[in-house]
């Protein structure tokens, strides 16, 4: 993405002007969307399952977006690519056009209300493009060297890979500045590994993500002006999603899954439990009489669907303000970072691989402890209900 002419130029200094550019676009343009999105009637109204006691605008998205783009149209120019748009790879033109496209479905679904099903089809599709664009998980190498060929295997692992992550980011969107404030530590990630890989295209388009989401954290953390909303949360994570992906196809060293998988790793935790938790419950309403395989197959998008149940929620229960449950979690995301970290600056030997084992376990075990002192926490609350005898709702979705 980056000519070699400019590499008599600073690359720090462009990728810190590339920030610049984004932080600053979305810090000016956020209160213009907040308006535009309180004449447009698009807010997320206050209810027994949300958080909010007030009408919240839910088209951030549109701020990331446009601090996005500002800073990519930025780092093209400072580069000499802003007049070969035309030359760039498809690789780039397909993220580009696919990242849009996800963006608009977000923002009709924050207007309008889109289906589930059809939110879940047009992401289906665009990872299938941007997998004939060339952006693939092809190769799954180990931290001691060797490799598998993924082969045909290639096209539903990227796609569930992208579909993946895209609704795990969207899934956690459940507290304020929780899912912008996990993203822009991913992303920070991301640019930093691809940069020691000399892969500067994802460089640059991690940076200016990670400067349009702290940029948004502004009017987004506690208490939050504005919402993220799918617009913001479906483009987020499929640039995450596929910048990701991208770790695991160059460089020899690349530990193609690891990395990947530890950055994301609560997240992905996150929403691999909520399926289980919610594929259980689904089958077993299915059992009930009268209802068998077609009550399953018409109430399978139940699984993917929010809840009250997921990890921010859970902290919650356990006590912790809005505020500290958040930061707790960017404690978590931050020491998966570490690890990764560790497999990227240490390659080979054990030590990274041990180093990566115990605090993959430590963050395996605070979940486990949290979840269970809120399980004990609803068994005490159903022997002693509160007075008022409602439970206070904790989700915002």
């Amino acid at each position: 993405m980056i000519d070699a002419e400019v590499q008599t130029l600073s690359i720090p200094l462009i990728g810190a002007g590339t920030l610049l550019v984004a932080f600053a676009v979305t810090v000016v343009t956020t209160p213009l969307v907040v308006r535009l999105a309180r004449a447009l009637g698009a807010e997320d109204l206050p209810g027994e399952r949300k958080m909010h006691s007030q009408p919240i605008p839910r088209i951030g998205g549109v701020a990331v977006f446009f601090g996005f783009t500002s800073a990519m149209i930025f780092a093209a120019a400072v580069t000499g690519n802003l007049l070969k748009v035309p030359s760039v790879g498809v690789q780039w033109r397909g993220l580009a056009l696919a990242a849009t496209f996800m963006f608009l479905v977000g923002l009709a679904d924050d207007l309008w209300q889109v289906s589930f099903r059809l939110k879940l089809a047009a992401c289906t599709a665009m990872a299938a493009y941007v997998w004939i664009c060339g952006f693939r998980i092809d190769i799954v190498t180990s931290p001691f060297g060797g490799s598998i060929e993924m082969g045909l295997l290639s096209l539903p692992l990227t796609i569930l890979w992208i579909v993946g992550i895209t609704n795990a980011v969207n899934l956690i969107d459940g507290l304020d500045g929780l899912a912008a404030g996990t993203a822009s530590i991913m992303t920070i990630a991301i640019a930093a590994f691809s940069f020691v890989r000399g892969d500067l295209g994802i460089t640059a388009s991690s940076v200016a993500l990670a400067g349009s989401l702290i940029g948004f954290l502004f009017f987004n953390f506690n208490p939050a002006r504005i919402f993220l909303g799918d617009s913001g949360s479906l483009f987020v994570g499929f640039v995450l999603a596929v910048t990701a992906a991208r770790e695991g196809q160059k460089g020899p060293a690349t530990v193609a899954v690891f990395i990947p998988l530890l950055v994301m790793g609560l997240p992905l935790l996150d929403t691999s439990y909520a399926v289980v938790r919610r594929s259980i419950r689904l089958g077993s309403s299915s059992l009930r009489p009268g209802r068998g395989l077609p009550y399953l197959v018409r109430n399978l998008d139940h699984i993917f669907l929010p809840d009250k149940e997921h990890i921010h929620h859970r902290l919650l229960e356990f006590g912790l303000s809005h505020r500290n449950a958040v930061l707790v979690l960017y404690g978590v995301v931050s020491l998966m970072v570490l690890a990764a970290s560790a497999l990227v600056f240490f390659k080979g030997g054990w030590l990274p691989l041990l180093l990566v084992g115990v605090i993959f376990l430590l963050c395996l075990l605070f979940l486990g402890l949290v979840h269970r002192q809120s399980r004990q926490q609803e068994e005490e609350s159903a022997v002693d209900p509160p007075a008022s005898g409602v439970k206070e709702s904790v989700g915002r979705r």
